[in-house]
């Protein structure tokens, strides 16, 4: 699968799963959590379709799953000025914090582009340049 037809179908699945979803504009975010243990280290990459609508601290976050080609969503965590909780601009990874008022917590890794080689590993191969940057300007919104 072409990285153009990957972005298209994260986008797709957001759209499916948001009501008005075509409206934000989207990135593909991911979180590494590793756990290591006496005789083996684990893994665990989550991945997001993150929308925005620049200018607005509204965050949108889609846990989507890629398999064999198909990109399924999960259910839509809406983060707005009343149930935001705490956040941080950068983690030592680069990371955006970000958290609810109910406990949920995300920590997303946005790249202008995921090479496949790194890919095959942990994320999904996207080229997202133009979204990358809008992304900055919304996350230093919501971080001001």
């Amino acid at each position: 699968m072409s990285k153009e037809q990957l972005k298209a179908d994260i986008h797709a699945a957001f759209d499916a799963a948001v009501p008005g979803g075509a409206g934000y504009t989207k990135v593909y975010a991911s979180d590494m959590k590793e756990r290591n243990f006496i005789v083996y280290r684990s893994t665990t990459v989550y991945n997001y379709a993150v929308g925005f609508r620049p200018g607005s601290t509204e965050l949108v976050i889609v846990p989507v799953d890629e398999d064999g080609g198909r990109v399924s969503a999960g259910t839509p965590v809406v983060i707005t000025d009343a149930n935001r909780g705490a956040v941080k601009k950068r983690d030592l990874q680069g990371r955006f914090h970000i958290s609810t008022t109910d406990g949920r917590k995300f920590r997303l890794s946005v790249i202008p582009s995921v090479p496949k080689i790194t890919a095959g590993f942990y994320q999904l191969p996207v080229d997202q340049k133009a979204e990358c940057e809008a992304f900055q300007e919304v996350r230093n919104l919501i971080c001001a």
